[in-house]
């Protein structure tokens, strides 16, 4: 691991179930494995959109503390703002150079109020802003995908008509605590997804994509 860390970014992930991966994120609360791979079209984390990111950034992967149901607001499962997450994004040698932070979705789909949304997600940005001062922190605004050839919006235009007020809670949040949005909702970004909100195999590089547009990254990844 140092060697490979040598001249390299140092990447952490912070987010739900659509950043997890056996063996990488936390064991407890993991969405995507190999054995799985038949299904989703996800193999290895090689295939996950924050790998191929963290790739397109020239970085290595310190970190990924995602766990599936989590939520941002205090109210739903392992907070991802809480203490204890945040503090797992370094290791006793390493702090990131960069953290990346997916995650929202989960709030939406149990309802949770955005002015709760609101100040748990700046929250959080402000405890990774405290515990690491020198890093460039990315947070994405909230985005659906599409199942075969039917957008997701059009076949569940509730949910995307709820999430405006959580990802304008995000700008809010990213300005007011020093960090970027990597703003796919503003973009349009819609991806192959499984059930509408996980993406395939073909969703993850092309959320790979999005990302790195956003963050001003040239990418040959697919754009969907």
């Amino acid at each position: 691991m140092k060697e490979e860390m040598q001249g390299s970014r140092c990447v952490s992930v912070l987010g739900d179930s659509i950043s997890t991966f056996a063996e990488v994120s936390p064991p407890g609360g993991v969405y995507y494995a190999p054995s799985a791979g038949p299904v989703t079209g996800v193999w290895s984390a090689e295939d996950t959109w924050w790998m191929r990111t963290i790739r397109g950034l020239g970085g290595t992967l310190l970190r990924n503390d995602s766990w599936s149901g989590s939520t941002v607001s205090p109210g739903g499962a392992m907070p991802a703002g809480s203490p204890s997450r945040i503090r797992k994004l370094a290791t006793g040698e390493h702090m990131p150079d960069v953290v990346l932070v997916m995650t929202g979705l989960n709030d939406v789909n149990r309802a949770i109020d955005p002015s709760v949304f609101a100040r748990a997600y700046e929250e959080m940005l402000h405890r990774l802003r405290t515990a690491y001062p020198s890093a460039a922190i990315w947070c994405a605004t909230l985005v659906t995908g599409y199942l075969g050839e039917t957008p997701f919006w059009q076949a569940f235009s509730y949910f995307r008509s709820r999430l405006d007020p959580y990802n304008e809670a995000i700008r809010r949040a990213a300005l007011r605590t020093d960090c970027h949005v990597a703003d796919l909702a503003a973009a349009d970004v819609q991806y192959a997804s499984l059930d509408g909100l996980h993406p395939s195999g073909e969703g993850m590089a092309q959320l790979a994509a999005a990302w790195l547009r956003c963050m001003g990254v040239e990418s040959d990844a697919p754009t969907g």
